[in-house]
Formats: structure tokens, sequence, C-alpha cells
């Protein structure tokens, strides 16, 4: 049996069904999950693993998602959207599936955790900050253990444009907020993670010879080709990191903002991560030299 650790989920669209595989590798080596910490796709695994998913339900659920359903929309509902609710797509769908499947293992809300066993980064878009969630809800007037994990975690998961923000009442000022993705804050948020020995952060990568190709002919595309490379242009630069014991990086070739995913690419996807995972962990990794500087954002 290995240390019980702490472990940082990156963000990375739907490439994440590949950190779910990951996670599951480290189940699978013994290992056990005390804290988890997550950003947007990282986020809704980091919220599985820390309600109790084991391996193999860690496959059935992302193979099980209705993925092209999260953003099943014609075109023109799609631009009507955009204009009246500040999204293409709303969150509803991906609200609901993590609320069944947290449910599932009887965790609604936060106070259904252990304290301290999970942590979602969002953005608040009305001030340009990052918000800790449950960490930082006492500050805008509400209860953590009372507040929706599903709902944190869709927070988290709001790709700007590509699906509406989340709105939240600051209790203290009065103030309705919009939450969005926490990438824009860190992708990577390696830097709630105390200085622990036992931590492990789980990173997506392109293949090398990788190079998306976007088409940009009017404003959709447009908004489009920014949120991907704001999701994937960064991985071109070398990796930073908090002060992780060590990391695991799972190479996925696949467009964040795909979600064409059917349940064998899901399938495949996972056990992509799950593979690399467990030749890195099994193998047993170095540790990670901390360098100056926080997670990248």
């Amino acid at each position: 049996m290995q240390d019980r650790i702490t472990a940082v989920f990156e963000g990375g669209g739907v490439r994440g069904i590949a950190l779910a595989g990951a996670a599951a590798a480290a189940l699978d080596e013994g290992y056990r999950f005390e804290q988890t910490v997550g950003t947007s796709a990282g986020a809704i695994v980091a919220s599985l693993v820390a309600a109790g998913f084991g391996p193999r339900e860690l496959r059935e659920a992302v193979t099980e998602i209705d993925w092209p359903g999260l953003t099943g929309k014609s075109s023109i509902r799609k631009n009507i959207s955009m204009m009246f609710r500040l999204g293409f797509h709303s969150g509803s769908k991906l609200e609901a599936i993590l609320r069944r499947l947290l449910g599932s293992k009887g965790v609604r809300s936060f106070g259904d955790l252990p304290n301290g066993s999970l942590m979602v980064v969002a953005t608040d878009l009305n001030h340009g900050r990052g918000i800790v969630l449950p960490n930082d809800l006492p500050g805008l007037g509400h209860d953590p253990r009372a507040f929706s994990v599903a709902r944190a975690v869709l927070m988290s998961s709001s790709v700007p444009f590509v699906f509406e923000p989340v709105r939240l009442t600051d209790r203290v000022s009065g103030e309705e907020l919009l939450m969005a993705d926490g990438a824009m804050t860190a992708r990577f948020p390696a830097q709630l993670v105390p200085r622990n020995p036992s931590s492990i952060g789980f990173r997506l990568r392109p293949p090398p010879d990788h190079h998306p190709h976007h088409e940009i002919k009017g404003p959709v595309s447009l908004a489009t080709a920014v949120i991907g490379a704001g999701i994937s242009a960064r991985e071109d630069l070398p990796p930073m990191c908090g002060p992780l014991d060590r990391v695991v990086e799972v190479v996925v070739d696949h467009d964040s903002l795909d979600f064409d995913v059917s349940p064998s690419l899901a399938a495949e996807l996972f056990d992509i991560g799950h593979a690399s995972a467990l030749k890195q962990l099994s193998h047993g990794l170095p540790p990670v030299v901390e360098r100056t500087g926080s997670a990248p954002a």
C-alpha cells in the first residue's frame, strides 16, 4: 500500500477523460487520494475521486457520459444563446450528470466529503480573480458544507463562450457574480498544494508532432480558436510546477474542445491515460525539481 497522497489534476477540455484513466491507474497501484485539487476537466476528475469512485467506476462514468449532447445545438440556436445567455451552450446537462454521478456516492454538498478533501478553481469574471471552492465561499456569504459540489465543478468547467458562465450571488455585497473556467486562473493549480512529499500532479501533453490549425472565418470560429489556444498554447512551453513530489504526464492527441466523443473513443482516451500513468507509477518517478514561480494560469 502506497502513501495517501494529494493529487492535482490539470484542466484540458475533453482530453480530461485521459486524466480519469490516469487516476484509475494510481488507484490500481495502491495510491489513495487524501486530497484532490482540480481545474476545469481536472475538477471533474478530482470530484469523482474525492467522492470515492474506484478504477472501474471511473471508466464507466466517462464512457457513459453523452459528450456530444453537452453541446448539441444547431448553429442558429448557438448564436441566439450567445447573445442572450453569454455562452453557446447551457451547462445544465453537465451539472445534471455531475449531480447524478456524485449522488450515487451520497455526495451532494461539500459537507458530504471529508473536510479539505476537494478543492476546485473557478474564475470570477466580474473582478478578474481566482476563486477556490469551497475555501472562498464563506467570504461570499455561503456555507461551504451546504454548497453543491456539482455546482462548484460546473463553475470550474464553464469554458468561456462554449458554456454559459455560472451565476453566483455574493451574499455579503449583494452582487451577482459570473463564474467561469478556472483555467483562466490556474490551469494546473499546484500552488494550492501544501509542501507535501506525498503529492502527484496529473498533466496532459500533446504529441511532439501535434500542430493544431484553426480556420478562422468569423466571430464564432475566432472565439473557438481563442479558447482553444488558451487551453493548449502553453503546452509548447517548458512545464512549471509547484511543490509537488512528482508529475505524471499523459500524451493525448485530441482537440480539447471537440465534444464529438463516442463511448468507444471515451474508452480509448481513458485507456491511454491509464496505460501512460501505470507505466510511470509502476517504475517509480524521480522527484520533480521545484522551479521558481507558480504553476501556469
